[in-house]
Formats: structure tokens, sequence, C-alpha cells
């Protein structure tokens, strides 16, 4: 029936299913690549079906014979503008993840929620053993890369995102030595973590036994919301199978998979209300 509501969702479905949003947000991602100032990002070519089959690639990672029966085209041809529109994807990063000013917070002490991602990765070769343990991901039981990532507890943004790292890096250890607790203490602000993040209260703020219910409703909360955003990321083939190429292939495939995620949450998939049935005197655990 022409104008069906149930079709019309079922196309929306099947087109994400392909790109990794609906055609929404990827007319905005399309939109931003011609009109931003990041000259990095700003496309040159403006070849809509192979920014499509990028996308494709990245959501569904596919092999390169698979790619070239289902596209009709080359392998070099299709690889050759993958490569050219995932890295100006990768590129916005530069203005969809930015930390806000100190300022935007206001008196609130708890301002993101923090954890590593972990994504499979082939197994790195050691000198002397037959497996790498600085690689070794013991969320995955596997080889591994970790980003960490920082997700504004009010809003649905990512603020933080800082990587790849060896996987066989605690969480802890990343929050310590890259960069983010400096970047915390430097501003009087925390983060939520889970227990992996003890150590460091006065930058991160993780489950406590003397916390009243409201306080710890809070930071379940928090811990939830941003395995939400982390679903998110792992609908990405890409990320969740295991990653076949070099590492700083894995980079641009996950960034540009952040990328994707902070347009789909300004454009009708927000992470859901934190605050959302709960009464708390504060922020400042």
């Amino acid at each position: 029936m022409k104008g069906d509501p149930n079709t019309s969702n079922a196309n929306i479905q099947r087109f994400k299913d392909h790109y990794g949003a609906n055609p929404v947000v990827i007319a905005q991602i399309w939109h931003d690549l011609q009109t931003t100032e990041i000259p990095e990002a700003r496309i040159k070519v403006l070849n809509f079906s192979a920014f499509l089959e990028a996308l494709n690639l990245l959501y569904r990672c596919h092999r390169e014979t698979e790619r070239e029966a289902r596209f009709d085209k080359s392998r070099k041809t299709l690889r050759k503008w993958s490569r050219y529109y995932l890295l100006k994807i990768q590129a916005l990063k530069a203005s969809k993840i930015v930390f806000p000013p100190v300022e935007a917070f206001g008196d609130d002490v708890l301002i993101m929620s923090v954890d590593g991602t972990h994504c499979l990765f082939h197994e790195i070769s050691h000198h002397e053993h037959s497996q790498n343990r600085e690689y070794f991901s013991h969320k995955k039981k596997h080889a591994g890369l970790c980003y960490e990532l920082g997700i504004h507890l009010y809003e649905s943004k990512l603020t933080w995102m800082n990587g790849s790292f060896p996987a066989g890096q605690n969480d802890r250890g990343t929050f310590a030595t890259e960069g983010l607790r400096d970047k915390l203490a430097s501003i009087g602000k925390k983060a939520v973590g889970d227990k992996g993040y003890t150590g460091y209260p006065d930058q991160c703020s993780t489950f406590n036994a003397l916390d009243d219910p409201a306080v710890k409703a809070f930071k379940s909360r928090a811990q939830m919301r941003h395995e939400q955003f982390n679903g998110m990321l792992k609908e990405f083939s890409s990320l969740d199978d295991q990653f076949r190429h070099e590492q700083e292939w894995f980079e641009v495939y996950f960034e540009c998979a952040c990328v994707i995620c902070q347009h789909r949450m300004e454009n009708g998939e927000p992470l859901f209300d934190l605050l959302a049935g709960i009464r708390i005197e504060g922020n400042g655990a």
C-alpha cells in the first residue's frame, strides 16, 4: 500500500543495515563533509555512490571479493575510494568529538563516564613467546586493541576519545598515564568509572560501599549509559569482528564509527536521560 508506514520503516531499517545509520544521518554526514572548515575532512570529489560503498565497508566489513561482486567494481577502485572517504569521515572528529570548555560544566563536579572499549585484533608476534601478552585483552580473551572513551553525563556527546592502545594495558593504567587524569585534575572535575579505575578518587569516582542508594543508582546508570554507546559501536562489524588489517587502519575505522555514532546521537538517537527518576543532592561524590 502506498504510504504504508510499515513499509517505510522497513526500508529505513534495510538502509541502516547496509550503511550503519538512517538516511537523515547519512545526509548530514555528506553535508558536513562538503561544508566543514577542517581541511583534512573537506571532500573534493563528490561521488555519493563511493561514499555509500565506504560506509558499507565500515559497517558490514565484507571481504574484497564479496564487495567486488556486490558493487560490480574492481577491487582497486573500491579500495581507493573507500579509503578516501573513510579518511575524510575520520577527520570530522576534530569538530564532532570535542572536550567542552570547563565553563560549560558550571558547578557540576562529575562530568563524564569513562571506560576502555576493546576490539579483537590479529595476533601480534613476539620475539620470544607464542603469544604477545601486551596485546592480550582480558575482556575478549584474545589479542586486541583498546580505546579510552569519555561520554558526557548530561548530554549525548562523546567528549573524549584516546587510542589506540594494546589491550593488555588495563583501564586504570591508561587513565593514569595517557592524559585524561591530568586533564580532569587541571580543571577540577571528575569522571565516573567502574572498579577498574580505583585509586584516583580526586579524578574518578568509582563504586563505593558508603554511597547512599541515590548515588549508587546514579553511578550504575552512568555505566549503563556508557554501555549503550559501546553497543552502538559494536553494531559495526569492522569493530565487532576480528580486525584483519594494520593498526593504523583500525584507528581509522574506529574513529569513523565514533563520528557516525555522534551524528546518530545528534539526529534522533540520543542516549537515555541519566537523571530520569533519580533525586540526588549535588553530584560531587
